[in-house]
Formats: C-alpha cells, sequence, structure tokens
C-alpha cells in the first residue's frame, strides 16, 4: 500500500476506488489479494467520512439477511475474529450482541437466531427474565425477548479501516485530490478526473456514499441518495457503576462477559436506540434513530444539548444509569439511505466498467467484508 500525496497526478490501474471507507477499502484489500493495480481517492483521508464515526457494532444476526440471498452480516463477523485474511486487523472486543424485540418480533427473534446457526455462528434466544440475569445493568419489560450472540461485539471502526488498507499490497491511495468526474469513452468507462488530474481505469467502484451522486451523474447515471442525522453520545454514569454480569441461577450458561458491568452491545429494535461500552472506561455510547433526512453529509464532534435530551430519554429506559450520566463527548453525523432501504451493488450496463456500492443506511460496517469481497469478484467480472 502506498499513499499519495502529489499535487498532480498522471496514472493508471486496473480500477479506481472512489471512496476512502469501509466498504472501498474491503474492496481494494480483495482486489489486491487478486493482484489487481487499485487506486483509491478519497479527500478526506482514511476513514474520514461516516466510517470515521461509525460505532462499529459487529454481529452475525441481521433483519435483512436471507432477504436477497446473502447473509453477509455472518460472513463480515466471520472474517472480524479471524482478524482479517492476514491476522493483523484489529481484535473483535467480544462483549456480546443483545438485538431486544417486543412480543410481536418473537418470531423474528426465533428465525434470526435460526440464520445466525445455521450461519455456523452461536445464538442464544433469551426471555426478559434471562436477560436481566444475565446483565444487571439492563432493564427489559417482561414480554420482551433478544437475540444474543457471545462472540459479537464491536471494533473501532477507523482502526480497523487503517488496518484493511495495510493489508491492500499495492493499493494507491489518494488522500490529497478529490474526484470531480467519471470520464467514458464509446460507452465505458476510462477512469476518473481529479483534482489533481487524470487517472485511468478499466473498472470505477463509487463507494463515496452521498457523494457519490454527483460523480455518477457526470456518467449519465442517477443514482439516488440520501442523507438522514446520526449522533452519538458519550454517556459517564455518575458515582458507582452497575453490578457486574449476573451469576445467579438464572444467569446464561455461556454468557461472554458483556464489558464493564454487564453491558454487551445493545440494539433495540422497539426505539432504534443502540449502546455499547466506550473503549475500555466505565463511560457508554449510545444512539438512536432520526427521522430528519437531507442533511449535510458532515462529520463534527460533540452533540448539540437538545439531542442529547433525546438520546439519554430514550436510552435510560434500557440502561437507567444513564438517566443522570455526564454527556463526556460524541459525535454529529450522517448515514447514507438507499433506495428502498436497501444497499446494493450495482454493475452498469452503461456506461461499461461502472460499479456502484452504496446506501446500507449506517448498517455497511458489519457487512463490509463481505460486501467487498462480493464486490470485487464483480469489478473482476467486468474486467475479464
Amino acid at each position: 500500500m502506498t499513499t499519495g500525496t502529489r499535487t498532480t497526478v498522471d496514472a493508471a490501474a486496473d480500477v479506481v476506488i472512489v471512496g476512502g471507507g469501509i466498504i472501498g477499502l474491503a474492496t481494494a484489500e480483495r482486489l489486491a489479494a487478486h493482484r489487481l493495480s487499485v487506486v483509491v481517492i478519497d479527500e478526506h483521508g482514511v476513514a474520514g467520512g461516516a466510517t470515521g464515526a461509525s460505532g462499529g457494532l459487529i454481529r452475525a444476526f441481521d433483519p435483512a439477511a436471507g432477504t436477497d440471498g446473502h447473509p453477509w452480516a455472518a460472513e463480515g463477523l466471520s472474517c472480524y475474529l479471524r482478524r482479517g485474511p492476514s491476522g493483523r486487523w484489529p481484535a473483535v472486543r467480544e462483549d456480546g450482541s443483545l438485538v431486544l424485540f417486543d412480543a410481536d418480533g418473537t418470531e423474528r427473534a426465533l428465525a434470526g437466531a435460526d440464520q445466525v446457526l445455521a450461519a455456523g455462528h452461536t445464538a442464544l434466544v433469551l426471555s426478559a427474565p434471562e436477560i436481566t440475569a444475565a446483565f444487571p445493568g439492563l432493564t427489559v419489560p417482561e414480554d420482551f425477548v433478544g437475540v444474543y450472540e457471545p462472540r459479537a461485539g464491536w471494533l473501532p471502526a477507523r482502526e480497523v479501516a487503517e488496518a484493511m488498507l495495510g493489508d491492500a499490497d499495492g493499493v494507491t491511495f489518494l488522500g490529497s485530490a478529490r474526484a470531480t468526474e467519471v470520464v467514458t469513452s464509446r460507452g465505458r468507462v476510462t477512469g476518473v478526473r481529479t483534482t489533481a488530474g487524470l487517472v485511468s481505469a478499466r473498472a470505477v467502484l463509487l463507494a463515496a456514499g452521498v457523494h457519490s451522486t454527483g460523480l455518477a451523474r457526470t456518467a449519465g447515471v442517477e443514482l439516488p441518495l440520501r442523507t438522514r442525522a446520526v449522533s452519538y453520545c458519550v454517556f459517564t454514569p455518575r458515582g458507582r457503576p452497575g453490578a457486574g454480569p449476573g451469576t445467579g441461577p438464572g444467569a446464561v450458561h455461556g454468557a461472554g462477559p458483556g464489558g464493564p458491568y454487564g453491558l454487551p452491545t445493545v440494539v433495540d429494535s422497539t426505539t432504534g436506540a443502540w449502546l455499547r461500552r466506550w473503549n475500555s472506561g466505565t463511560g457508554v455510547l449510545a444512539g438512536v434513530s432520526s427521522s430528519a433526512c437531507d442533511v449535510p453529509p458532515t462529520v463534527t464532534a460533540g452533540v448539540p444539548i437538545a439531542e442529547q435530551r433525546r438520546i439519554r430519554e430514550v436510552v435510560r429506559h434500557r440502561r437507567p444509569p444513564l438517566a443522570d450520566a455526564n454527556a463526556t463527548g460524541g459525535v454529529t453525523a450522517y448515514d447514507v439511505l438507499g433506495p428502498g432501504g436497501k444497499g446494493a451493488v450495482t454493475v452498469w450496463p452503461e456506461p461499461y466498467g461502472l460499479v456502484t456500492a452504496t446506501g446500507w443506511n449506517g448498517g455497511g460496517f458489519k457487512l463490509a467484508p463481505a460486501v467487498g469481497r462480493h464486490t470485487a469478484a464483480r469489478i473482476r467480472e467486468v474486467i475479464a
């Protein structure tokens, strides 16, 4: 892997990837493994956009798994647990993953657990009493159930992205240039024009989130994507933290450590809330899905007071100490929404050689190794 800092460039490669986020880098690593020359372009640097603000939650269970024949979350978890193809990626923080459902979601929970088991991972469907016995720091209504994966958890997203690039032998990363146009000739792509010059290529992958829309338009392709607001807060509970993992008669056999004070990564399907421990301290990273769309595609440190209150008001019902916890950090960012709420890898018939991989609605990190493998395979077909 090499990084480019030149002010001008005149280069050629098999593939140009626009987007230095987790999807673009996972694809670059797989293409490099097949000895293809790759140039990655992102003026914001490695994981400088939405990926750098990701909570990094990973698990095999994905409510959309199986609908298109691709259990990508399970494949992604397997790759992360192996620490990537070379074994050099950061180790998974195996705090466990718990996805919560109310009574109406029991069938979804059971089906999800079956999918996880079929993919070769471990999953348990826990009742509300089993959840509170295993994780005393959590509060759930008595009719709730949860899909628990002891070997899932989270990863530091930016460090993983950097490790992916480090594994991508022969990939050139242009972090000081902005892609301005997909160049075509006679119905096929020939490269990407940047603020530093032209990079010629036989195939072009747009994996730059919402920024892919404008670039696709330069090639005559409409790629409808929208942004959605997302904010994550770091809360530090006051006083003595809660109790550790349950060990009484009701504790779940085989439950992992759940992080400090019995906290696994938690996704609450009933409220759109999620939370996990914040690094190695007592802090908790938490967020709640937002309905605000078409926000600026920027990432900034800090969370407005009103947004802190909105998040706290929801997550305190699952983690009571957060009701009066100190807000000690956070980030205001965005997700990218694809049509129909689903991400997609698309090989466009015209211009030939154009591929897009966008729109995973904030869930791309857990899928990235599988999406990268799939996308690289499609690109290789195009080049062949």
